[in-house]
């Protein structure tokens, strides 16, 4: 068993931003002696023993960092929204995993609705929106493939985050509205920020001034 008294351990998503902090994570004092790429271990060495990096989906980092199990982590703007807690603190816009949230759907099946059926894996963020323009939500939660939701009649829109729009337009889908963009930040356990501030500044420092 790993003991997180005497380890810092710093939660990364899979994924885009995952390759994107490997490099500067290759060029620091904590540089991976483990492939991500090549192991299939989750909990990864690293060239400073009392330092560990946890790769796990980018939905439970939040998780990880409020319960201490991990005490920093890198996570996208969109699940903080969803999954806010008073434990951890948000240190830093990373500015990398850029990409926004956005109502999508049919422009003349939405329009002048004052009931909206709204497929989304982001229910505290879509129904804020939908509110604020004075529209009631009906939430189909759903993981993935919001984008056939409405081709199918699961719902009349979907709210997710869009990169290109690509695939948006490849199943007759229209971007309505920019709900708000995102980007992937750092955050940090309240206690970990007192018992393990010198590292903490130190992961701080490689992520944040070469980004």
């Amino acid at each position: 068993m790993i003991s997180t008294q005497d380890n810092l351990i710093v939660a990364l998503p899979k994924g885009r931003v995952l390759e994107d902090c490997l490099p500067l994570i290759q060029t620091s004092r904590f540089k991976l002696v483990d492939d991500p790429k090549e192991t299939r271990k989750i909990l990864l060495d690293t060239a400073m023993p009392e330092v560990k990096v946890l790769v796990i989906r980018g939905w439970d980092v939040p998780t990880y960092v409020t319960s201490g199990a991990a005490h920093v982590g890198v996570v996208g703007k969109d699940i903080l929204l969803e999954k806010s807690s008073e434990e951890f603190i948000e240190l830093e816009d990373l500015n990398i995993g850029k990409c926004r949230i956005s109502l999508a759907g049919k422009k003349e099946i939405i329009e002048g609705k004052k009931r909206l059926k709204v497929a989304t894996k982001y229910p505290e963020t879509a129904e804020k929106y939908l509110e604020s323009l004075g529209i009631q939500a009906e939430i189909v939660y759903l993981h993935g493939s919001q984008e056939i939701a409405p081709l199918i009649g699961l719902s009349e829109a979907i709210v997710d985050l869009v990169d290109s729009g690509k695939t948006l337009k490849e199943n007759g889908l229209e971007e309505i509205e920019i709900i708000r963009d995102i980007s992937s930040r750092m955050i940090v356990n309240k206690a970990a920020l007192k018992t393990k501030n010198e590292l903490i500044k130190e992961i701080h420092s490689t992520l944040v001034d070469n980004f």
